[in-house]
């Protein structure tokens, strides 16, 4: 396997440090209050967290990928990607480029228990 980028995004301390504040708005999302004032005012919400216009951007167009490359940690995208009622099949499948179908079809073992809407 090449784990080489851009195909694997090492998470490394560098990207982590940079990506902070991503992160920590990622997180904030965990409190229904703030995912509430998020989804009435994403801007806002955004710039009260100090993201920039293209980290904005970012979050608006669900580029979960570079959203990744710019630091932010998995586990708290997808506190992000919950909020807009996705998944973890909905990260996979935009690092890869394909759907979340196809994600599925191409892992090495039976994919089971996934929620009735996939």
């Amino acid at each position: 396997f090449d784990l080489s980028e851009p195909g694997t995004i090492l998470f490394t301390a560098e990207r982590a440090f940079h990506g902070r504040h991503l992160t920590a708005f990622c997180l904030s999302l965990r409190e229904r209050d703030n995912r509430s004032t998020f989804l009435a005012e994403p801007s806002a919400y955004m710039s009260r967290c100090g993201l920039t216009t293209d980290e904005q951007q970012l979050v608006n167009d669900r580029n979960w990928t570079e959203l990744l490359r710019r630091g932010a940690h998995l586990q708290s995208v997808l506190k992000l990607a919950a909020t807009y009622g996705g998944n973890l099949f909905d990260i996979g499948a935009h690092n890869v480029g394909s759907s979340i179908d196809q994600l599925v079809e191409s892992c090495p073992r039976t994919v089971s228990r996934l929620p009735k809407e996939l």
